[in-house]
């Protein structure tokens, strides 16, 4: 390589991706953290974060020598990919405020093959018969999921889960039919409009001590800086590695929560969860292998 690449261009997608998922494993519990009702914190959560990637935008634009209109208007596109990430973020929050971060965090994780599910019904993508069947069996261990909690306290989190991962799918793939997006705009603008869309139900001045820095720390450090690496080793690697690694949020988000506050998984989470992981493991293992069989047959023809 050139002698002035940086660093990061040297090191391994693999490693970004997973410094990335690791930065971002506090999430669920900084969330908890905060005593806020749950319109407030989602309030403030996305307006700061919306403000530093517009802070992060700008900056990137003066570089470029841009306008300020030119560095932070963002496309249609952009527009559409910012509304379901706006939702991946509302979701979170009031999922997270209203069951077991478990639930929510084992939820997610079927993002990756939800998005392959839309890709197919929506884009016409054709997937291979190992992500029906595991979308099968992951669908089962989420139902069981959800179900267990019916009519209960965790019903109204472990839906508005599946709908942080449905919003998550369909924010992939926009940026995968589009791929002119820019992500940090397209992140801003979502972050902004949602934090306005719930400001009039919302009370910004209703916060509790320590509620600002656990807000600043998710907004200008955790999900920002978590992101930029994700998105880094997601250009370097194939997208089932990154599925692979995404899979350790769900173990380290629930460790963490379970470490300091003590909210331990019921047995049902516990068994539903490990078959939607492992699923996903092997799913993704699978996918892993198969593209280099295809990689090495490919050099042998050569």
């Amino acid at each position: 390589m050139p002698g002035g690449t940086s660093w990061l261009d040297r090191v391994h997608g693999g490693w970004l991706a997973l410094l990335g998922i690791t930065i971002l494993s506090p999430d669920a519990l900084l969330i908890r953290l905060i005593k806020a009702d749950d319109m407030t914190t989602a309030f403030w959560r996305l307006l700061i974060l919306g403000l530093t990637l517009m802070v992060a935008a700008m900056w990137r634009g003066m570089r470029a020598r841009q306008t300020l209109w030119q560095a932070v208007c963002p496309t249609r596109q952009e527009i559409l990919a910012g509304l379901f990430y706006g939702g991946t973020s509302a979701c979170f929050i009031l999922s997270i405020k209203n069951t077991d971060a478990a639930n929510t965090l084992v939820i997610i994780a079927a993002t990756p093959l939800l998005s392959g599910l839309i890709g197919a019904f929506l884009f016409r993508r054709r997937q291979a018969m190992r992500t029906w069947i595991a979308s099968i069996v992951v669908f089962v261990a989420l139902a069981t999921i959800v179900g267990s909690g019916f009519g209960g306290a965790n019903m109204l989190g472990d839906l508005l889960a599946l709908g942080t991962a449905i919003c998550m799918a369909c924010y992939f793939n926009v940026l995968g039919v589009c791929i002119k997006v820019d992500t940090v705009r397209a992140m801003m603008v979502g972050a902004l409009l949602v934090a306005v869309f719930v400001a009039p139900v919302a009370r910004p001045t209703a916060l509790y001590p320590w509620d600002p820095l656990w807000l600043v720390l998710l907004g200008c450090l955790v999900l920002p800086l978590s992101f930029t690496f994700i998105s880094m080793g997601a250009k370097r690697i194939p997208a089932a590695e990154v599925g692979l690694i995404m899979l350790t949020e769900a173990i380290l988000g629930s460790g963490l929560v379970w470490l300091f506050i003590g909210e331990v998984p019921s047995r049902t989470t516990l068994i539903a969860g490990a078959v939607v992981i492992t699923t996903l493991a092997v799913h993704s293992a699978l996918a892993l292998y198969g593209r280099k069989r295809r990689h090495s047959a490919s050099k042998a023809v050569g």
